[in-house]
């Protein structure tokens, strides 16, 4: 079986190299990237079979607003995304306000995770999704 192709993207590095080592070492082939310009130029060479992506880089909703287009590409329809936060912390902290616009849309991905990131979790939803198979 063919290596699976994970595209990680996040502002933090350390993030990225700690989930990196790990996904390689489930056999993963991960190319990773710092934020939504980066992300756009390694989905125009190759679609990934999966997407692990920050929602707060650049910008509170930087994240979001990659998944969201991508959501409405028919080249990336179907993509599985894991969207990667520590949004839902700052929405307990700061209140909110001022992430209606956030929290009222629909979600442009089925799958999250809070971080700190349970590495064992990630890998068994991510070998979930990969087979088709939802795991909770």
């Amino acid at each position: 079986m063919a290596t699976k192709d994970i595209l990680l993207v996040d502002d933090d590095p350390d993030i990225r190299d700690s989930l990196r080592i790990i996904l390689e070492k489930e056999g993963y082939t991960v190319r990773a990237a710092s934020g939504g310009k980066q992300a756009r130029e390694e989905l125009e060479k190759r679609r990934p079979d999966l997407m692990i992506l920050d929602i707060m880089m650049a910008t509170d909703t930087e994240g979001f607003d990659l998944a969201f287009d991508l959501r409405d590409r028919p080249e990336f329809e179907g993509m599985p995304i894991v969207l990667l936060t520590s949004f839902l912390d700052k929405v307990r902290e700061e209140g909110p306000d001022q992430f209606q616009h956030i929290l009222g849309e629909e979600w442009p991905a089925k799958w999250l995770f809070e971080k700190p990131v349970d590495s064992k979790r990630l890998i068994d939803k991510i070998e979930g999704i990969l087979k088709g198979v939802e795991i909770t």
